[in-house]
């Protein structure tokens, strides 16, 4: 299963407490696989979507493989480790790229 539909099945089973937490801003993460389409998470209303293509205008960006982002959401990779080992590079709003990890994690 790829990275984008795990994150598409997580986002229907993350608690509503835990959703309210970063479903108040309003956000753009392009995400973008070396070995498969980029996609982008657009958060706001509320709500999580998940878009193909990537956003013109992103508050941040995630790059690596469709396998390491798919072990990170699961919770196989940390993603710290991950970023420090270089297997993922996320430029811009780090730390709401590691909110909004935790908050998907939670739909497991």
């Amino acid at each position: 299963m790829s990275s984008k539909d795990l994150i598409n099945q997580m986002v229907g089973k993350v608690p509503e407490k835990d959703m309210a937490d970063i479903a108040k801003t309003s956000k753009t993460v392009n995400i973008e696989l070396s070995d498969s389409s980029p996609f982008r998470i657009v958060i706001g209303n509320g709500k999580i979507d998940i878009a193909d293509g990537k956003a013109d205008k992103a508050d941040a960006t995630v790059k690596c493989t469709d396998q390491v982002l798919s072990d990170i959401i699961t919770g196989k990779l940390n993603a710290f480790s991950a970023f420090m080992s270089g297997k993922v590079t996320v430029s811009g709003d780090l730390f709401f790229v590691q909110k909004m990890i935790t908050v998907l994690g939670k739909g497991k």
